[in-house]
């Protein structure tokens, strides 16, 4: 069966049974937790994606881990690791910059600065930003994006995988669930809201098209360095920028440049798309004057 159509499947399985473990889980987590059940179908389908990775990776072929970019060398993963963090928060810089500038978004003066809370805002944002970096790369960039390579093109592997890389991030439910109507149905209502959100390409554009070329340029760098550290670096340092600057500001929906962001989070959009754009071409320009010195 072709890369391509294992993780198609690989996802529809893991969105269907996350749904379906997600009401047991909810009703056992409430013994302890007050939780959004939205929350725990989010994180139901999460775990369901980490299990099911375990078999994919040998359905695929894979003998290593370092056929799927990453490096026995500690040392050296750490490093790259930090270089990405680093680089991560310099592309996304001229996108804050330019958000402030066009008064797209302003500084929240409500929000009480000192050192606690700079402190736990950013320990928070680095937390989850190498979270979701980990596991979103080592799929991507790694396991997708090797396996497409193996049976096609370079190309082909690198569009395909930013395309669903895209795409996966507006599959969100629009509404929430009474909690006194839960059942074991629940799960599945809100993942049959969640999907339509995918098809209105005309609300989603602005957000989709930065974050396809997010993924493109990860998918470069992993191409070019074979190191997943690098890109979960870069990954984990837009989520860590991303994350600190909504904290600190609020989106003004009356800017007059207001299309410049995106409809996904406020702040990934066009002018984002633009400036990962010319990091992509400024990475292709240096590998390949790197190749012509080589």
């Amino acid at each position: 069966m072709p890369a391509l159509f294992i993780f198609i499947a690989y996802f529809a399985i893991a969105l269907l049974s996350g749904a379906a473990i997600s009401y047991p889980l909810h009703v056992f987590l409430a013994n302890w937790f007050e939780l959004d059940f939205e929350r725990v179908v989010s994180r139901s389908v999460l775990i369901v994606a980490i299990i099911l990775f375990m078999a994919l990776y040998r359905i695929l072929g894979f003998r290593s881990w370092r056929e799927i970019g990453y490096s026995s060398d500690k040392k050296q993963f750490f490093s790259n690791l930090t270089k990405g963090i680093s680089f991560g928060i310099l592309i996304m810089s001229p996108v804050i910059v330019g958000l402030l500038i066009t008064k797209n978004r302003t500084i929240d003066m409500d929000w009480e600065v000192s050192f606690l809370n700079i402190f736990n805002l950013v320990i928070a944002a680095l937390i989850a930003g190498l979270i979701i970096a980990f596991i979103e790369e080592t799929l991507f960039r790694g396991a997708m994006l090797s396996a497409i390579k193996k049976r096609s093109s370079v190309t082909f592997a690198i569009i395909v995988t930013s395309i669903i890389y895209a795409l996966v991030h507006f599959i969100q439910p629009n509404i929430e669930l009474d909690p006194n109507t839960l059942n074991w149905t629940s799960g599945f209502i809100l993942l049959k809201d969640a999907l339509p959100g995918l098809a209105d390409m005309n609300q989603i554009f602005d957000s989709f098209i930065a974050l396809f070329l997010a993924g493109v340029l990860l998918s470069i760098v992993r191409i070019f360095t074979n190191r997943i550290a690098l890109c979960i670096g870069i990954h984990a340092g837009w989520v860590i920028a991303i994350k600190v600057f909504k904290r600190v500001t609020d989106t003004n929906i009356y800017s007059d440049y207001a299309f410049l962001t995106g409809s996904y989070d406020k702040v990934i959009g066009y002018l984002a798309a633009v400036c990962i754009a010319i990091f992509i071409m400024l990475l292709i320009k240096l590998q390949n004057q790197n190749n012509s010195l080589g």
